[in-house]
């Protein structure tokens, strides 16, 4: 059934909140917000688009427009204010004209709101909850649907002959909903939850835990500093630091909290264990990219880096063949610590996935699966459930309940993006609300000395951002063009691939994750994020997507082009082992180009097609003949160089160096000699923890840097159930 019918609003009605993807229209108040955070929209487009979203689906003429908003009898600077108001209207929602997901223009009749609406039903004022021990939980700051108050103002927009015909349809769904609600709840009120607010500072909290003594343990980045840990009961009047060397929490037990941090880039991570008083780290295991603490402090289950993949060891130690696949977040022991459970992603980089548990004897089960977003689990205190937070479209999670034999149910949903990070044995619940967003810049100019003299063409630097989850992939050729992905509401179920010139809006060239331009710029090398997840190569041009099979390798971790576009190198898992391999476009068997264990996260194949960068794990880089043979090393690098790209004249090597700020070092190949060309950061590194991705042009003058800024607020949550 088409929700827009049935649930379409009138100022009348009690259904004064219009949620559209990430965005919700609050009729009582006259503001528009995204993921809960209040957008600027003045008075006038606010009511056109209340107009527009109330008779979703549904042509809105010129005329209507002008009588319902301006007054039947206004002519004068009509058009002008119109056009005005979609304007705003379109730049407030991140919408285009050409390629609209909002509102629709239809030539010289009028608009037409194209996206589903969700009539958000007002209720009766709750009935008061029993005064608690102090610090009392402030009110709900982001309410689910059903607990949203009646209000008692009229709204902005004026009655008129759209509402009444349309307050029938609202009743009948009333009817039907209230009818359901007896059915499925009886005559009880749902219990609502309390919000108790623990940070208030303006950053990133990665991870946090429940301490034995109802102590919660967090780690988190401020106001652009580096992540630190830190300890706290009732917010920032007691907030702690327990340590300043940030790491990722993965356990506590009554007197010691255990965090995975690394040294450095190039290094493993590790696991570790320390005194929640202070006190020195003890380092117990390398190579863990993800792990849990039994409840008892007794033992501990980790997923480790196997090279080939990973594995999972429970307890520590112990391997369970087979048990995963592809990237493991959230691992968490149940009460019993008899099995895990954890989110998996088969996609490198990406956050699609699936709910998965695995027994004390390796038997592993999917509960739940065809989630476009997950991030965030934890046991129910019963061990019954397992609890996580996710979304099967765009980027807003709910908090979300699935039964060991897959029954699911939704525990809480709010507007933005709610991400679960603990569950305590009595019931409450570490939730916190993140606002997402992925940002791109460019820069061009000259090297760093010609910034130090004052050429204002070194700090030329602009916004390239479009839509909310831009994945930057590549440049064109001469700079002016900038192919990206997007996985939010923009890119719909399948994500999709853009490709934008100068400061032209951009063109959707297909679905999938985007890869690199070829240098002959006719094709984008992408992988799609469903099954079977064949490289294909979609044209910015005319032209049919093609897809090339790679027999026998696992997935593609990176790819490169030579230069004559007739053949990629990409990064993949071939069995046991994992290499670079160079595959022709004309098809055939792909070719190993590198020994085993030789590979690169980013391809750079040298202009005249001889070289490819790429290094063993943990080891410097080298130039490793395509055609086979000796690598030859590079005068000047230094262990913690990453390839970033060939001048054109073949003559130096652009490498990266650090997370925030990035250090992007020209390399001359002939003598060593090292020159820092640029550092990218943005200016405002609140919630900015790492550079997502940094491309180069050929030309050595065109950059370009994404980065993703998450700005979370974390909850102590009572009442869920």
């Amino acid at each position: 059934m088409d929700g827009r019918a049935a649930s379409t609003p009138t100022p009348g009605s009690d259904q004064r909140i219009l949620r559209f993807g990430m965005f919700e229209l609050d009729l009582r108040t006259g503001e528009l917000r995204k993921n809960g955070l209040l957008v600027k929209l003045q008075q006038q487009p606010f009511k056109v688009l209340s107009l527009l979203a109330a008779q979703a689906g549904e042509l809105v003429t010129r005329d209507d427009l002008r009588r319902e908003v301006w007054g039947g009898d206004t002519y004068v600077d009509f058009d002008q204010g119109l056009n005005f108001c979609i304007k705003q209207i379109r730049s407030a929602l991140g919408d285009q004209a050409d390629c609209p997901r909002y509102v629709e223009t239809l030539p010289r009749r009028g608009y037409r709101f194209i996206a589903p609406i969700e009539a958000v039903p007002a209720e009766p004022e709750p009935v008061p909850a029993a005064d608690v021990a102090t610090p009392k939980p402030t009110p709900i700051p982001f309410p689910s649907p059903s607990l949203l108050r009646r209000p008692a103002e009229e709204p902005l927009l004026p009655r008129s002959r759209f509402w009444p015909r349309l307050a029938l349809a609202l009743l009948a769904a009333a009817v039907v909903g209230l009818g359901a609600f007896a059915l499925g709840r009886g005559s009880a009120r749902a219990a609502t939850p309390a919000f108790q607010r623990l940070t208030f500072r303006r950053g990133f909290v990665e991870s946090a835990r429940f301490a034995a003594d109802g102590e919660v343990l967090y780690a988190a980045s401020w106001e652009g500093d580096g992540r630190a840990l830190y300890a706290t009961r009732h917010g920032p009047t007691d907030t702690r630091t327990v340590d300043a060397k940030g790491a990722h929490v993965a356990g506590v037990s009554a007197t010691e909290v255990a965090t995975i941090r690394r040294e450095a880039e190039s290094r493993p991570w590790v696991l570790g264990r320390q005194p929640l008083a202070g006190g020195p780290r003890r380092d117990i295991a390398d190579g863990v990219l993800a792990a849990d603490w039994s409840r008892d402090g007794s033992f501990f289950a980790v997923v480790r880096d196997a090279g080939a993949g990973a594995r999972l060891e429970l307890p520590l130690g112990h391997v369970l063949p087979d048990a995963v696949s592809g990237m493991v977040m959230s691992l968490r022991l149940s009460p019993r610590g008899d099995r895990v459970a954890f989110l998996e992603h088969p996609i490198p980089g990406d956050d699609r996935g699936s709910v998965v548990t695995v027994d004390a004897k390796g038997a592993r089960r999917v509960l739940s699966s065809g989630w476009a977003s997950l991030e965030g689990l934890a046991w129910s205190p019963a061990g019954d459930e397992v609890w996580f937070t996710g979304t099967r479209l765009g980027a807003d999670l709910a908090l979300t309940a699935v039964t060991l034999d897959g029954s699911e149910r939704v525990v809480y949903r709010g507007p933005g993006r709610l991400v679960l990070h603990d569950v305590e044995p009595g019931g409450r619940v570490l939730l916190a609300r993140n606002a997402l967003r992925i940002e791109m810049r460019a820069v061009e100019g000259p090297a760093v000395p010609a910034a130090a003299h004052g050429d204002p063409a070194a700090a030329r630097e602009r916004d390239i951002s479009w839509f909310d989850l831009p994945w930057l992939a590549d440049l064109t050729a001469d700079g002016r063009g900038v192919v990206f992905g997007e996985s939010g509401d923009a890119g719909g179920p399948g994500y999709g691939i853009f490709l934008r010139r100068d400061n032209e809006p951009p063109v959707r060239l297909g679905e999938g994750r985007p890869l690199t331009l070829s240098p002959d710029g006719r094709w984008v090398a992408s992988l799609p994020v469903t099954a079977p997840q064949d490289l294909v190569l979609i044209p910015t041009g005319i032209g049919e997507p093609r897809r090339l099979p790679l027999p026998g390798l696992g997935p593609i971790e990176a790819l490169g082009w030579l230069p004559d576009s007739s053949t990629v190198v990409v990064a993949a898992r071939q069995g046991e082992s994992y290499r670079l391999f160079a595959q022709s476009l004309d098809g055939g068997a792909p070719r190993p180009v590198t020994p085993d264990r030789v590979s690169a996260r980013r391809i750079v194949v040298s202009p005249d097609g001889r070289w490819v960068v790429a290094g063993p794990y943990d080891s410097m880089i080298a130039l490793y003949p395509l055609a086979g043979g000796a690598p030859r090393p590079i005068l000047g690098v230094e262990k913690e160089d990453r390839p970033l790209q060939w001048s054109d004249d073949g003559r130096a090597l652009f490498v990266t160096q650090g997370k925030l700020p990035v250090q992007v070092w020209r390399i001359d190949l002939r003598n060593g000699r090292r020159e820092l060309w640029r550092e990218l950061a943005p200016e405002d590194r609140a919630g900015v923890e790492m550079m997502q991705r940094v491309v180069m042009a050929r030309d050595g003058r065109h950059c370009a840097f994404g980065y993703g800024r998450g700005l979370s607020e974390l909850y102590v949550v009572s009442g869920l159930k």
